[in-house]
């Protein structure tokens, strides 16, 4: 039978405290708990087993560790013979190396190299050779990465050390793992679930989906349960992981996690995010490159996920103040997850606040998914309504501009226009439901007929309602003459184009086949394919005292003048080619639809219109048009 006594010893206050145990040959395991030894710095002499200690430290197991980055602690002990010796380390560090006398017998993580691991359970084998009876040193050559991380931060904890056979410490070391992992199974439920939320908000429809703020609500789900579930496979996983692979995961996921809570506040109120929102965004995404941990770079990362938290509640309250619907509920909503942010920040890295995790049944839950659990429901709600606002808010405007491309319709003449003497074809095809191009015919005096097209800038109600002022104007002036034409529209635009501008060209058509032109900035005319170089003038509705000149050509029986907007030239391609003044004059005899059909499928991004005229002959008895 053999027998073996363990002794601890140490020394405090000049005295040696000793504890005895018994211990019988076979399956057996004994407690390392008492009293340590431990000192700052690195010393491979600190090792050996003759090594004077007594003036280091004592520590106390179970207890934390020192806060030092890297230091030795010391245990003494006594030891008879036994034929399969070990010892078990709970989660004490995130890197250290084992020494029994002077011959390392094991390391976790790799001080030298800078590897490190998440703190758990590890078995080391004693050569049977050291055991011999008499005095032994345990020493451990331990380098600390700062904050606890995981459930655990590293600490002697009680009853996890143990000196005792080899295979015994294995199941030993298995009851623990299993004891650590049962508490948590609540947590990795909730936080599957979690991820399968954050997977069905990302893969909803478009037509449920408006807006961003639901798939920022996945990303947001989504990061916190992959950085839970990376948690639980560190600490429990069949591997272990070096820890720079860890952080390689955890700090961009949960930079990811932060940066999706800001896009996610504006998208719910559907919010341009400012530049200097953005830059906060581009800070915590260089935070979350990995990088050597020291004391600086965890104080930045830690309270750098304050900074996204401030932005929702800052954002919810400018828009509390604005009395946006629901906002008080939404302030109040990001109000509780700031401050469960801040107690897993004050708790982790200064060990102060409220607790971080909860005990319900005897499963542990963190208080900050309990926090999401109630969060994310009502936020879910909230994304639902303000999306039933906005589709309620684009019907409207829907409707709004239905009737103003109904209104813009009949204020445009007929595309196929029958006017005595002329041959007139036009095609008008606005870029969204309303567009910024116009044109007019009018009979006038002694059989003549004046037109005038012309493009309003910009894009959609602005420049439909732009249109129907100047189409008012045009009914009510007070000459036909081109250039007076020019100068009314000129004087009403000044006071309501807030900055914009009116290119247009007016026509008078005699009836011996005289035609006097006039332009303000749009494009020349086409004669019978070839373009009139028509004298150079200011838009309209730049300046009070612009000035345009009267040119005259006339027409032969069968000659054809032809107008086109800039979405004719202006279309692009998707190489991003546009077509092009060349093309544009190639395509000139062709008829006003095939041009207008030709520039759509080029690849249409302005309102394109097309307007022909053919003198033909026949006696001017001028039908209204």
């Amino acid at each position: 039978m053999w027998r073996v006594v363990v002794l601890f010893s140490c020394t405090l206050m000049g005295a040696r405290a000793q504890t005895n145990i018994q211990a019988a040959s076979g399956p057996w395991t004994a407690t390392l708990d008492g009293t340590w030894l431990w000192h700052a710095g690195d010393n491979m002499q600190w090792a050996s087993a003759t090594f004077d200690d007594s003036h280091w430290s004592p520590l106390r197991v179970p207890g934390p560790l020192p806060p030092d980055r890297q230091y030795w602690i010391r245990l003494h002990v006594q030891t008879g013979g036994t034929s399969d010796p070990g010892l078990l380390l709970g989660p004490i560090a995130y890197a250290y190396d084992v020494y029994w006398d002077d011959q390392r017998i094991g390391r976790f993580g790799d001080l030298s190299r800078g590897k490190w691991f998440t703190p758990r359970w590890q078995t080391f084998h004693i050569p049977r050779h050291l055991t011999n009876e008499g005095s032994h040193a345990i020493a451990l050559h331990i380098g600390q990465i700062g904050v606890g991380f995981g459930p655990r931060g590293p600490s002697l904890n009680a009853g996890e050390n143990r000196i005792g056979n080899f295979a015994a410490l294995h199941e030993v070391e298995s009851a623990y793992m299993r004891a650590d992992f049962q508490p948590r199974l609540l947590q990795l439920l909730v936080d599957f679930g979690l991820l399968l939320a954050g997977l069905y908000f990302l893969l909803l429809p478009p037509s449920v989906s408006q807006g961003a703020a639901f798939r920022w609500l996945g990303v947001i789900l989504l990061s916190r349960a992959l950085l839970v579930m990376d948690e639980f496979y560190v600490n429990d996983g069949p591997l272990s992981i070096p820890g720079n692979i860890v952080f390689a995961l955890v700090w961009p996921l949960g930079t990811l996690l932060f940066i999706g809570a800001i896009e996610f506040s504006y998208g719910l109120f559907r919010r341009p995010i400012p530049l200097a929102i953005r830059c906060v965004e581009c800070l915590l995404a260089i935070l979350a490159v990995p990088a050597p941990v020291s004391n600086s770079v965890e104080f930045i990362v830690f309270n750098a996920d304050l900074i996204p938290m401030i932005v929702p509640v800052a954002l919810a309250g400018a828009e509390l103040r604005k009395r946006t619907p629901d906002a008080g509920l939404t302030f109040f909503l990001f109000a509780i997850w700031s401050a469960a942010t801040l107690n897993n920040i004050l708790a982790i890295a200064y060990h102060v606040g409220l607790p971080t995790a909860i005990n319900i049944a005897g499963f542990r839950l963190w208080s900050w998914d309990l926090t999401l659990l109630l969060w994310v429901p009502a936020i879910a709600v909230q994304i639902h309504k303000a999306n039933l606002r906005f589709r309620d808010e684009r019907e409207r405007l829907r409707r709004e501009l239905e009737a103003a491309r109904h209104v813009q319709q009949i204020l445009l003449p007929s595309q196929t226009l029958q006017v005595p003497g002329f041959e007139i074809e036009a095609h008008y095809q606005p870029a969204t439901e309303v567009g910024g191009d116009f044109f007019q015919i009018f009979p006038v005096f002694s059989a003549s007929l004046l037109l005038v097209v012309g493009d309003v800038s910009g894009k959609g109600m602005q420049a439909a309602l732009l249109v129907s002022m100047v189409v008012g104007a045009l009914r009510n002036r007070q000459s036909d003459r081109p250039l007076c034409v020019l100068q009314e529209l000129n004087t009403v635009l000044l006071r309501v184009s807030e900055g914009g501008f009116t290119t247009c060209c007016c026509a008078l058509f005699a009836p011996d086949g005289t035609v006097t032109l006039a332009n303000a900035g749009h494009f020349a005319p086409y004669r019978n394919g070839e373009e009139i170089p028509t004298p150079p003038g200011l838009p309209l509705g730049l300046a009070s005292d612009a000035a345009w000149e009267e040119m005259q050509i006339t027409l032969q029986l069968g000659d054809r003048l032809l107008w086109v907007s800039d979405g004719v030239i202006e279309a692009r391609n998707g190489k991003r080619e546009l077509l092009g003044f060349q093309r544009t004059q190639e395509m000139a005899r062709q008829p006003a639809s095939e041009i207008a059909r030709t520039a759509h499928e080029f690849g249409q991004e302005d309102d394109i219109t097309v307007l022909s005229i053919t003198r033909q002959k026949a006696s001017f008895g001028m039908a209204a048009v």
